[in-house]
């Protein structure tokens, strides 16, 4: 504990501690905090990097904004599969929530998980082999608590969201619109939404924009459509618009996101 707590300024220890006090009523099971510990300790055995992404509040000046959370994409093989982790930390660098997607071809998601630090929770969805029951394990605040869901469309989560877009690309372009089963895992549920393209600039430097649209009407009105923003020609992800997994602390309390994240690519190609 000495070793962990060394890496990071007291100021900094102290200011993340305050963020995350509003929500941390209890501590993470014992497993999942030793996993998100060692994330902590070395990142690099989540995988090899993709991109780094810097969350700003959505409505935030693009110019002189300060950066709310940062987060890194790490993508790994495993058994055949890939694995890609989503790790988001605090500006000083403290990590708070791991979100990790197993899928094989075409983005299909077989399992997620997450830990979430600043709201104390961790658990799982996995599908099944036909990939039309979903299976949730969660421990919320020291409770365990398990969940089935029937699935009649592809499941996505946040690692394998854009993963999806950029697998479909062809498809949406062509004017086709793409419905999926978005994972909330703290809910134990998922909510439709329909992926479709909203603009696309073929010029030098011009953009593909994609909209993921809530399917139902009462989930619209809570939740703003998200946007995927790429390269058009190099197909690059660039920019994303809507909710994020952190929350945002406003007067103490911890309030839902709606952010824009910019990023910085480090592959060459998406993965």
């Amino acid at each position: 504990m000495t070793h962990f707590l060394s890496r990071f300024p007291l100021t900094a220890l102290l200011a993340a501690l305050v963020a995350t006090s509003a929500a941390a009523q209890a501590p993470l099971e014992p497993a999942a905090a030793s996993r998100l510990a060692a994330w902590q300790q070395v990142p690099e055995a989540a995988g090899e990097l993709v991109y780094r992404g810097t969350t700003f509040a959505l409505n935030a000046p693009t110019a002189s904004a300060e950066p709310l959370f940062r987060y890194t994409r790490r993508v790994r093989e495993q058994a055949g599969e890939r694995v890609a982790t989503h790790l988001t930390q605090t500006p000083s660098g403290l990590l708070l929530i791991a979100e990790t997607g197993t899928f094989g071809p075409g983005y299909a998601l077989q399992r997620f998980e997450a830990i979430n630090q600043q709201q104390g929770y961790s658990g799982s969805a996995q599908l099944n082999g036909d990939g039309t029951q979903l299976v949730f394990k969660l421990n919320d605040r020291g409770q365990s608590r398990t969940a089935s869901e029937t699935v009649s469309a592809p499941v996505v989560s946040g690692p394998t969201l854009h993963g999806f877009v950029h697998h479909h690309w062809d498809s949406l372009a062509a004017g086709q619109s793409l419905p999926v089963r978005l994972i909330v895992l703290q809910k134990m549920q998922t909510y439709g939404f329909d992926i479709r393209l909203e603009s696309t600039e073929r010029t030098p430097g011009g953009h593909t924009v994609f909209a993921v649209t809530p399917s139902s009407f009462f989930v619209r009105l809570a939740v703003p459509p998200l946007r995927v923003v790429f390269d058009t020609a190099s197909r690059q992800i660039l920019r994303y618009e809507g909710r994020v997994p952190p929350m945002q602390v406003l007067n103490g309390r911890l309030q839902d996101l709606d952010a824009r994240v910019e990023y910085e690519t480090v592959t060459a190609g998406y993965q």
